[in-house]
């Protein structure tokens, strides 16, 4: 008994079902997760290890190759960066998308807890977070107050908003950009020391030791345990003032007042911040890989509800305001998609509506769309999907499909109606009729997404969630069609169309006007067939000629290919811009203040602009670096992209002294990387530098390319000292006392802790500012040797000022040149890319054996979305081929079907061609629906035509009355597609004009496999179903031949006879059709 059978026999049941399934879409819906796009974060573990005073190749040979080489061991690993500044190493490893963030996390920790004895004592415990340092945080929280002062505005943000913000779940890290902490500093007199024989770093030693609280053990006592400490621990300034250094001469104590001052002053300011021209402290909020952003920004709002009644009561009345939140743009972006969804459902309805005639079977037909569309979140949720842009919008295009198979139903079982069959009949056999054909519409669209699923890595990740959403919706839609549509027909029906139905004199407002459309419309459908039908025939009797025709179609596409830009994600009108500057290396912070302030004064002069958030440093302190953030009024006349280029000319004056890089800002947490971001690596310093400037210089000419970059700088001044040869012999001193004392004197060093009221504070222990430059007082520094008596340095060493690296950045354990860029609008990146590649490999600037290449970031994701597309579409069209194939028992049946496909691919490039659009990741996700959808047509003409073939009718008869049958249900379907699809190539905001490409592609590809479709198809079933009556039949004379050796039977004679006359039928298609036995 088929599924119609048993849903018009036991309505109740298939009601219950339906009910269910509801149910469990609306309990799916509200458990899903929110957020932009789907969860395609790699697992990264970030390993942060701060050096103070150390340079960056110190960093790099000290800290970072050390780790580097422990933790490369580590499986999984799909790349391995460090990046070495003064004083900070940072490692990033990037793990597969197949191993979990929680045990990346700990194999890393525990490499490092394997290379801790390996590293420097002087170092600070390195941190180790489970989050992209690359990413931009998810949300920016300015902090301010009244005439408090640095010192007490950073104690409320460091000990208490950050401590709270870090609190909240998966929340990777807290970073504080502006401010300075409080810091006691002893400061040091050089005549003082040298006089009393004590080095800089003697006095930090004897503070240290004084300051610590040491255990000292524990005794019992009967019933109770004593414990014993020694208290040392500094709280007052006057007591580390007062702390004994040593005993000089007969036995004079030396203390630290001796040698010096203490101050209780701030840290050296490193970063800067600043939010419509006043100074603020920024917190940035970055999240854990693989978190949601939308569940994180919700959830710290919420701890800021909590926090900003207790601010209010301290000092200064600190105030904190949110400046950058990413949850804005997601909801945007997720509200767009639900109205575009809104808006397909209403247009589709219409359409069906007007085919249909009928308020009723519309009705029916509509019922199929949110028993669909409600049922699939169960099954997404199950498969552990978010609700994000990528899943909605394939909802929002399956619309259009999710109705078809209850059109195809409803419209059958109707025509049978009209026949004279009453509604369960007409129901039954009409359901029974199609749903062959039904069924193979489905599992066409299904099949074309199950190499989708098989896909690994970023572009993998969206579009598994797009075809698999796809693929869900229209199992469940398939259900909905072969049961609740023959039930719902079956006894709420009627008597069948309402245009076809009795003829009624208008009366009333609705027959005299919806009515009167209808039946003109219903008018126009039967002019239509008429007029398909005659073409019909003509095509049939010149089937060479509309091949022929169909083919340069074909191949006029194929040239346009070539001449449609294409880019990974197109960009957005999100209304963030951010503008980087990088002054030469050695730029101070102050002359990095200047250099802001005359940039900042050029942006605010747009009255586009609503505000800008300066940053000075970052978070790692790199005084010649600055990013400002320009958020631009939702009322701008201007988008963004337009804003970015008139932004670069207004700049185009500061290139050569500030570097000015504008580009766009990614609110969504991801990474701000330009679209061209290349990876030059080698082994060879020399060689690489090389390269890296000839490529460089490449980018620069290239008129395509906009905002070109390095990472590799070089020219800051260094000085380095170096022992003289035998001096380590002579003096009794080595290299790392004397970098030691050499690091005392001019950074400091901290070794004790100031405590008050609860709270910790650095003591700093270094020279006067005045006598801190090496290069200047360099014949008047002293430095320990073994026996703690001072040496003269120049006695023992030379120093040399040089320009050193202001960063070295290192990918899989080699030195590697970042360079990146952005490209002009209406340029391709894939153009520019493999221009460039081509450049490097066999042009003029080929890269040497020892300099290799790699490319991330969106040039990455094309390479990968361009081989995957290729090879999803290939095993896609496989999957549908097989399909066919054993659906009607044919290898050769199933071309003819298949022949839509390209035509449908032809109308998608030809639409993107002439609307300007570019090849994206979305128009790629519409070329995958289009590929499920174009053969359904030719499934409805061929299923039908074999039917009628079946019942003893002529091939060339079979066809026309096929085509002129399914004429209807086939516009109805494609015109049903075409309007759920509509919204979304319109674009009707700023928010869904990133994804008018995907509508464009479809809208334009239907349109024309549904135009070719009905004329082509049938030319080419001509063909193919020749080929096959002589295969068949030609097989069956070589079996009966090899079985026997009797004379052919009278039937043989006959098929043998048809061969003759088919075989030169193929060669002269234009001659008369031959009546088959």
């Amino acid at each position: 008994m088929s599924l119609a059978n048993v849903s018009i026999k036991r309505p109740i049941f298939i009601t219950s079902v339906i009910i269910a399934i509801l149910a469990a879409g609306i309990a799916g819906f509200k458990a899903m997760s929110v957020d932009l796009y789907p969860d395609v974060s790699i697992p990264v573990v970030s390993v942060q290890t701060v050096y103070p005073g150390a340079g960056p190749e110190e960093i790099e040979n000290l800290i970072s190759r050390p780790i580097e080489d422990n933790v490369s061991t580590i499986s999984g690993i799909k790349r391995l960066t460090s990046r070495n500044l003064e004083g900070v190493s940072m490692v990033i490893v990037e793990f597969q998308s197949t191993v979990e963030a929680k045990d990346a996390e700990q194999q890393v920790r525990d490499k490092i807890n394997l290379t801790k004895p390996n590293l420097p004592d002087d170092i600070e415990e390195p941190v180790i977070k489970k989050f992209d340092p690359a990413d931009s945080p998810i949300m920016m929280l300015a902090l301010s107050a009244k005439d408090i002062g640095d010192a007490k505005l950073y104690d409320i943000a460091d000990r208490y908003v950050k401590p709270r913000l870090e609190q909240v779940n998966n929340v990777g890290a807290i970073e504080i950009v502006g401010g300075r902490k409080r810091e006691v500093h002893v400061i040091l007199d050089r005549q003082k020391l040298k006089a009393r024989e004590i080095s800089v770093g003697q006095v930090a030693a004897q503070i240290g030791a004084s300051g610590e609280n040491i255990p000292s053990g524990k005794v019992n006592k009967g019933d109770q345990e004593l414990i014993f400490r020694g208290l040392g621990e500094f709280r007052s300034v006057p007591e580390v003032a007062d702390t004994l250094v040593n005993l000089y001469g007969n036995e004079v104590p030396t203390r630290v007042a001796d040698l010096g001052t203490v101050v209780d002053t701030l840290e050296d300011e490193k970063t800067r911040s600043f939010f419509e021209g006043d100074k603020v402290i920024v917190l940035q909020v970055f999240r854990q890989a693989g978190s949601n952003t939308l569940s994180v920004t919700d959830d710290i709002k919420k701890q800021l509800v909590k926090i900003e009644p207790e601010l209010s009561q301290l000092e200064g009345t600190p105030q904190l305001q949110v400046v950058i939140d990413s949850s804005r743009v997601i909801r945007n972006n997720v509200a767009d998609v639900y109205e575009t969804i809104i808006i397909g459902i209403i247009l589709t309805v219409i359409t069906v509506f007007f085919f249909l005639g009928s308020m009723r079977s519309t009705l029916i037909t509509a019922l199929s769309l949110p028993v669909s569309l409600i049922g699939a979140f169960a099954l997404m949720k199950f498969a552990g999907f978010s609700i994000n842009v990528v899943s909605l919008l394939a909802l929002t295009l399956a619309v259009g499909l999710l109705i078809d198979d209850a059109i195809v139903v409803i419209e059958n079982i109707y025509r049978r109606m009209e026949l004279g069959e009453n509604s369960l009949e007409g129901a039954e056999k009409g359901t029974s009729e199609i749903q062959m054909a039904v069924f193979a519409i489905t599992l066409v669209v299904i099949a074309v997404f199950v190499p989708v699923a098989m896909m690994t890595g970023i572009v993998g990740q969206f579009l598994k969630q797009f075809g698999l959403t796809v693929a869900i919706s229209m199992a469940i839609s398939l259900f909905v069609a072969l049961t609740i549509i023959p039930m719902l027909a079956a006894y709420f029906g009627g008597d069948g169309h309402g245009a076809h139905g009795k003829q009624h004199k208008p009366h009333g407002l609705y027959e005299k006007t919806i009515g009167r459309m209808l039946r003109g419309f219903d008018r126009f459908q039967t002019w239509l067939e008429n007029v398909y039908e005659n073409m019909l025939e003509w095509s049939l009797r010149h089937t060479r000629l509309t091949i022929a025709g169909t083919f340069v179609v074909f191949a006029l596409s194929i040239y346009t290919v070539a001449h449609v830009p294409s880019e990974f994600i197109p960009d957005d009108d999100s209304g963030e811009v951010a503008v980087t500057l990088e002054l030469a290396p050695g730029a101070s912070l102050d002359r990095t203040a200047q250099a802001v302030d005359e940039v900042n004064t050029i942006i605010k002069k747009n009255s586009d602009v609503e505000f800008s958030l300066v940053t000075i440093g970052g978070v790692y302190g790199e005084a010649n670096k600055a990013d400002i953030l320009v958020k631009l009024k939702p009322t701008r006349k201007i988008t963004s992209l337009m804003y970015r280029d008139q932004l670069r000319q207004e700049l185009a004056g500061f290139v050569e002294e500030y570097n000015p890089i504008v580009k766009k800002y990614d609110t969504s947490g991801g990474m701000q990387a330009q679209p061209i971001t290349l990876n030059l690596l080698s082994p060879n310093p020399e060689a690489l530098a090389k390269a890296a400037d000839q490529v460089f210089e490449r980018l620069k000419n290239d008129p395509r390319v906009k905002d070109p970059n390095t990472n590799y700088r070089t020219g800051k001044p260094e000085m380095q000292v170096r022992l003289k040869p035998g001096a380590a012999k002579e003096y009794g001193i080595n290299t790392s006392t004397m970098g030691v004392e050499l690091r005392a004197q001019v950074e400091g060093l901290t070794t004790a802790k100031f405590r008050e009221m609860g709270r910790e504070y650095d003591v700093r222990v270094r020279l006067k500012d005045d006598q801190r430059d090496l290069q200047k007082d360099f014949k008047n520094i002293y430095v320990p040797n073994i026996n703690r008596k001072l040496v003269r340095l120049s006695d023992i060493a030379n120093g040399e000022v040089v320009a050193g690296p202001a960063s070295i950045e290192r990918q899989d354990r080699s030195r590697y040149v970042q360079l990146t860029a952005s490209v002009a609008p209406g340029v391709g990146l894939s153009e520019v890319v493999n221009d460039l590649v081509k450049s490097m490999t066999t042009g003029d600037t080929k890269l040497p054996v020892d300099v290799r290449y790699s490319f991330a970031g969106d040039a990455e994701n094309m390479q990968e979305l361009a081989g995957s597309a290729v090879l999803a579409i290939i095993f896609g069209t496989l999957c549908v081929y097989l399909i066919l194939a054993s659906l009607y028992e044919s290898f050769i049946t199933p071309i003819t079907i298949l022949v839509a496909l390209p035509l449908a691919l032809s109308g998608a490039f030809l639409g993107l061609f002439i609307t300007g659009k570019t090849i994206n990741l979305f128009a790629i996700l519409g070329l995958f629906m289009l590929i499920g959808v174009a053969g359904k047509n030719g499934i409805l003409l061929v299923d039908f035509t074999k039917q009628l073939m079946d019942q003893g009718i002529d091939r060339t008869t079979a066809l026309i009355r096929a085509g002129r049958t399914r004429l209807r249900p086939i516009l109805m379907t494609s015109f049903a597609l075409i309007a759920g699809t509509l919204p979304i190539a319109i674009g009707l905001n700023p928010a869904s004009r990133t994804r008018t490409s995907m509508g464009v592609a479809i809208v334009a590809g239907v349109l024309l496999s549904t135009i070719l479709t009905l004329i082509v198809v049938p030319a080419l079933f001509v063909y193919v179903d020749r080929f096959r009556v002589w295969a068949n039949n030609y097989g069956a004379r070589f079996t009966s031949h090899e079985k026997s050796g009797a004379a052919p039977t009278a039937s043989q004679h006959q098929e043998e006879k048809e061969i003759e006359t088919v075989q030169p039928a193929i060669v002269n298609s234009n001659a008369s059709e031959p009546t088959e036995a």
